[in-house]
């Protein structure tokens, strides 16, 4: 299921903070690290060895600085882990350069921070991190800068909607959970708020709002018993049924359940709705500094060398 780890790393403190995450990953499922510098053409670039700025150009790109030169540090952090490290190095846009590097790799789960630094000063991972999740046909684990390093993994979280998209990151909160000996959590929200707005105005709930809402709770404690069913024998499982609205109660649930890692899909119900992707991501990276192990719900678009 995950035979690479690719590490977007733009060269700055803060993408550092995806190594030990990283390192995890090698560790669990016994692979190899791929550490992956983008340099955007036509843009100067500071040689640390040299000690003067150089052009790259799509028609002499000058790149004479050896891809183990580049990432000496992090490499030497890597490897003396006992973690076999290699250094990439390409020439473009950012997301394509990302998405691209992924496909040519067996099984990959792509690590980005929440934001860095390009070689001169301009937000790089950050502003294309967002844009890599949608058009990744991989997971992405996005780590966030200044957050807790993710060195192990005690508590997954997997929040469901009844949707088959959101199902589809299940078996890789099942393996992560398995390979990290780490308790499962499997969220699932009953969205009775949505009902509630609508009948509720400082009145008693109507007899007929009531039995719907009762018919809300019932179909989620079904269907959290169906998913316990899929869980393999051996992983320490809990569920958790939530009520209320997603965005809050999964940050809240998060929170209070001291999370170490959550597992979830690009988008949720109806395939359509932007269920992760909006405002229910938004919330968790504003909300929280865990780690979110983002899988495609399905096949991603690929991204053009202009965006």
């Amino acid at each position: 299921m995950i035979e690479t780890i690719l590490v977007a790393h733009d060269g700055s403190p803060a993408a550092d903070t995806t190594l030990p995450a990283a390192a995890l990953l090698a560790r669990l499922f016994s692979a190899p690290v791929v550490l992956v510098r983008v340099l955007e053409t036509m843009r100067p670039f500071y040689d640390p060895l040299r000690g003067e700025v150089i052009w790259l150009a799509d028609d002499a790109p000058r790149l004479e600085i050896p891809p183990e030169e580049l990432f000496a540090a992090p490499l030497s952090i890597l490897r003396e882990r006992g973690i076999t490290a290699i250094a990439v190095v390409r020439l473009g846009k950012a997301v394509h350069e990302l998405v691209e590097e992924a496909r040519a790799w067996p099984a990959p789960v792509l690590v980005l921070g929440s934001h860095g630094r390009g070689g001169v000063g301009r937000a790089v991972i950050g502003s294309v991190t967002d844009r890599v999740v949608r058009s990744a046909s991989c997971p992405v684990l996005v780590v966030r800068a200044g957050g807790p390093a993710l060195e192990r993994i005690e508590h997954v979280l997997i929040p469901l909607d009844g949707s088959p998209q959101a199902e589809r990151a299940l078996p890789y909160a099942i393996a992560l959970a398995d390979r990290a000996e780490a308790r499962l959590t499997i969220a699932r929200v009953a969205e009775t708020h949505r009902e509630l707005l609508l009948e509720w105005r400082g009145r008693p709930i109507a007899p007929a709002t009531q039995e719907r809402l009762a018919a809300i709770e019932e179909e989620v404690a079904h269907y959290l018993a169906a998913i316990r069913e899929r869980i393999p024998v051996g992983i320490d499982v809990r569920l958790l049924h939530l009520s209320g609205d997603p965005k809050r109660q999964l940050v809240v649930a998060v929170e209070r359940e001291r999370t170490d890692l959550v597992v979830l899909t690009t988008r949720g119900k109806g395939g359509l709705e932007r269920w992760l992707l909006g405002s229910v991501t938004e919330r968790f990276l504003v909300a929280t500094r865990v780690p979110l192990f983002i899988v495609p719900s399905t096949e991603q678009n690929e991204v053009r060398p202009t965006e």
